[in-house]
C-alpha cells in the first residue's frame, strides 16, 4: 500500500510539474551587450502563453545586475519615457513581445560589463506562480539590427 500511494504522489508531482513547464515557453531572448562602464542594460524576448488563462509576468531576477525591473516606454511630452511597471500582460493562448521601444527586463547597476557571446541566466516569474529560467544569450545591438527587428 505504501509502495501504491508513493507512486501516486511521484506522478501527480510530475505531471503538476509537466503542467506547469508548458504554461509558458519563451523565444528569441537575448540581453544587450554593453560598452564598459555602462551600468545598465535590457533583455527582450517572446513570451508565450500556452494556457487558457491570460497570466501575467510579474517580476525577473538575474545576478548580473544589483537590480532588475520590468519596464516599457510611454510617450510624454513628445519625448519617449521609460517607466517600471507592475506586470506584463500575456494574453491566454498568445504571446507578447519584449522588444525596444516597449516592453523588456531592465537591470540596473551591472556587477561587470556584459560581452557579445556569452549567455546569462534570467529568471522569470508570473502571477499564477510559475517560474521559468531563460539562458538569454549576450547580442550586441546596432542601429541596423534596431531597424530590421522592428519591422
Amino acid at each position: 500500500m505504501k509502495l501504491i500511494n508513493s507512486l501516486f504522489l511521484t506522478t501527480t508531482l510530475l505531471l503538476s510539474c509537466l503542467a506547469n513547464a508548458t504554461t509558458f515557453s519563451v523565444e528569441d531572448a537575448y540581453i544587450r551587450a554593453t560598452p564598459p562602464h555602462t551600468q545598465n542594460t535590457a533583455a527582450f524576448m517572446h513570451i508565450n502563453n500556452n494556457s487558457d488563462k491570460s497570466l501575467k509576468l510579474v517580476a525577473a531576477s538575474s545576478d548580473i545586475a544589483e537590480r532588475v525591473e520590468l519596464h516599457s516606454h510611454t510617450m510624454s511630452d513628445g519625448m519617449m519615457k521609460m517607466r517600471q511597471v507592475d506586470d506584463i500582460a500575456i494574453n491566454a493562448n498568445a504571446y507578447t513581445e519584449l522588444r525596444p521601444g516597449s516592453f523588456h527586463v531592465m537591470f540596473f547597476d551591472l556587477k561587470a560589463p556584459l560581452a557579445e557571446g556569452t549567455t546569462i541566466k534570467l529568471k522569470l516569474y508570473f502571477d499564477n506562480g510559475d517560474e521559468i529560467i531563460v539562458d538569454a544569450p549576450v547580442k550586441k545591438i546596432t542601429m541596423q539590427t534596431k531597424i530590421k527587428h522592428n519591422h
